[in-house]
């Protein structure tokens, strides 16, 4: 179950990046993310504090807005694999990036268009990236949070 819901995506993180029929899959996928981050300190419930439950679960919906930010790059970047087929019987490229006159050049594109210094882009392509970026945005809001034990969520120790 994820530890955030719809309703407090909308009216208390304020998130719009998730469309609606997607959002309770992302949060879920976003609830699974913390665990892995905080060591499964949370799957006995949120902490008794309203302040601390508030922030887990604004982690909560920034992971979500991540994973699905990266989820469309990945999406985007597929869209432009394949193959288009000439009369003359011979595969290329899927789309058209560029087509000069003079000697008849085509370019097609090959991956996603964009700068490599785009996160989501790097996310999308490196999974070690993908949880560096997803633990400095869960690290955000979870900085700082303890749990029912008084154990620090992000403690890596015993």
């Amino acid at each position: 179950m994820a530890y955030a819901d719809i309703e407090f995506y909308k009216t208390k993180y304020y998130g719009d990046t998730v469309p609606d029929e997607s959002l309770e899959r992302y949060l879920e996928k976003a609830s699974d993310r913390i665990d892995m981050i905080t060591f499964d300190r949370l799957v006995d419930g949120l902490p008794d504090d309203e302040r601390a439950q508030t922030k887990v679960k604004k982690a909560v919906c920034a992971v979500a807005d991540c994973l699905y930010q990266i989820d469309e790059v990945k999406k985007a970047s597929m869209a432009t694999v394949g193959t288009v087929t000439r009369e003359d019987g011979t595969m290329t490229g899927k789309m058209v990036s560029s087509v000069s006159s003079g000697a008849e050049s085509i370019s097609y594109v090959t991956g996603i268009s964009g700068s490599n210094a785009d996160i989501y882009f790097q996310a999308a392509m490196d999974k070690k990236v993908e949880n560096v970026l997803l633990r400095q945005v869960a690290t955000e809001y979870l900085a700082g949070v303890v749990d029912n034990k008084g154990v620090c969520l992000l403690y890596a120790g015993i």
